[in-house]
């Protein structure tokens, strides 16, 4: 069932001339496409997780590995960087 908004997008629809529904109507499909494959795109965890590694490892080369970091501290340096 449709609603007020979506009546009202198709009476504007027909409102216009034959070029202008065209461009609307690519515009529509090009927007769904892209949605379609936002949805559908896999989550590549292989990768992802590579990246975690890397970040790990960047980590203990400046801490060592018998170092920790403490949630304050991490918040403590975004803040310096946001400065």
């Amino acid at each position: 069932m449709m609603n007020t908004l979506e009546r009202e997008v198709i009476e504007k629809f027909y409102q216009l001339d034959r070029d202008a529904q065209r461009r609307v109507r690519e515009l529509l499909v090009q927007e769904a496409d892209s949605e379609t494959q936002v949805a559908t795109s896999a989550f590549d965890y292989t990768a992802w997780w590579a990246e975690v590694e890397a970040l790990q490892a960047e980590i203990r080369s400046r801490i060592g590995d018998t170092g920790t970091v403490g949630a304050l501290s991490l918040l403590d340096e975004l803040r310096e960087e946001a400065s």
